[in-house]
């Protein structure tokens, strides 16, 4: 059984001024016990958070339909100027020890122009500041190191300008009742609710596959198919990804592989993807069932492609997904719940009877050494067991290399 790694989110509220939850914000916590922030790495940190909250845990399952607020190191604004999780969910929240420099200026603009909501953080008027006060849409003030004077003072120059106010670290009602008054919008701290911590599980990460796609992603002769190719061989990276599809793609499509997940990403937002996987840090997986879920994947895929069966990436897929419930140590029916899979894949991996049901079939038999198991039409067993030794060798080649 391979050993699932828990995952944690710390996640806190905020209120409009009629106390109804707005967005909540999402923050970096190492484990269930300590709900206060542990220190690393910045870029590191913002980038679990963001692989957690749309991949692993699901942003539906953390936040509902409501937006988050999540904190941008001035690593991560240099870098992403075109981010892979969606402008509808994400506020990016800059953090208040950023450097405002001209390339810094530049990245915000290009952020906000691309429509991301800019917030900036725990905001005490600093004067080196004052130039993101321009990009930002949302200012959050932190009140307890901010007179009453003062704020009110700043919070009327900065209604003018058409910026919303967010109080952070509310700790009482009549901190709540003044920033009302004067002209807050929002509203963030104990009074209204702690931090919680939300709970998820995730698949090991491969170095090997993370890095690969890394150095693909940035080929300039690059095609999806070889994109494909390497998140396909590794079952953790394609259930990041189909689940960040299931929860954030726009329409009712259902996805028939994990190609066409790949096609609908897009090579800018696999960019973004493998930087944040690199940066969350990155775990090896040498376990015997990612082996078996590769050469039954591949075996799906070849017989497809013997049979002359389109598209051959649907066979790999019910082949890639069939070990995963030994893999997440779930049921099979509310793990693929959360994905928006065809239908036939879904069909295949429940039931069965189907064609991509009875080629999975019959790999399960070659690896319990049973002859008596239902051949797909028009191929013979000859056929298949020439499919079955091409499928372990090909596993053996990606495991070696």
């Amino acid at each position: 059984m391979t050993k699932m790694i828990d995952v944690y989110v710390g996640r806190q509220p905020v209120f409009n001024a009629n106390l109804k939850t707005f967005a909540y914000e999402l923050l970096f916590r190492a484990n269930r016990e300590d709900n206060h922030a542990v220190i690393i790495g910045g870029d590191s940190a913002s980038a679990q958070v963001m692989l957690h909250a749309f991949g692993d845990i699901g942003i539906k399952d953390i936040a509902g339909d409501h937006k988050v607020f999540i904190n941008f190191t001035e690593g991560l604004l240099l870098r992403e100027y075109q981010p892979f999780f969606p402008k509808s969910k994400v506020i990016i929240e800059i953090l208040e020890d950023v450097n405002v420099t001209p390339n810094l200026l530049s990245a915000v603009k290009k952020l906000r122009e691309s429509g991301y909501v800019i917030a900036l953080d725990d905001y005490v008027f600093n004067p080196k500041l004052e130039a993101l006060e321009s990009l930002a849409d949302i200012i959050k003030v932190d009140i307890l190191r901010v007179g009453p004077r003062q704020l009110v003072e700043h919070v009327k120059r900065l209604k003018e300008k058409g910026v919303k106010l967010l109080a952070e670290k509310v700790e009482t009602r009549e901190h709540f009742e003044f920033c009302r008054k004067i002209g807050f919008d929002y509203f963030q701290g104990y009074f209204f609710a702690k931090p919680v911590i939300i709970q998820g599980q995730r698949l090991p990460t491969n170095k090997a596959s993370v890095l690969s796609l890394l150095a693909s992603v940035y080929d300039p002769d690059v095609d999806m198919q070889k994109l494909s190719n390497i998140i396909s061989r590794d079952v953790s990276l394609s259930q990041k990804l189909l689940k960040f599809l299931a929860q954030n793609l726009e329409g009712n499509h259902k996805i028939s592989s994990v190609h066409d997940a790949v096609v609908r990403f897009g090579l800018t937002r696999l960019k973004s993807w493998a930087s944040m996987l690199v940066l969350s840090g990155i775990d090896d997986k040498p376990d015997e069932l990612y082996q078996t879920t590769l050469m039954r994947a591949k075996y799906c895929e070849l017989v497809a492609q013997k049979l002359s069966l389109h598209p051959k990436e649907l066979y790999f897929t019910v082949g890639l997904f069939s070990t995963f419930d030994a893999l997440m140590d779930q049921t099979l029916e509310s793990l693929l719940a959360k994905l928006n899979l065809d239908e036939q894949i879904i069909t295949a991996l429940l039931k069965g009877g189907n064609t991509p049901g009875v080629i999975l079939q019959s790999v399960k038999g070659f690896e319990q050494g049973r002859t008596d198991f239902e051949l797909p039409q028009r191929c013979s067993a000859t056929d298949l067991s020439a499919c079955y030794l091409q499928a372990m060798q090909f596993t053996q080649s990606v495991i070696a290399s």
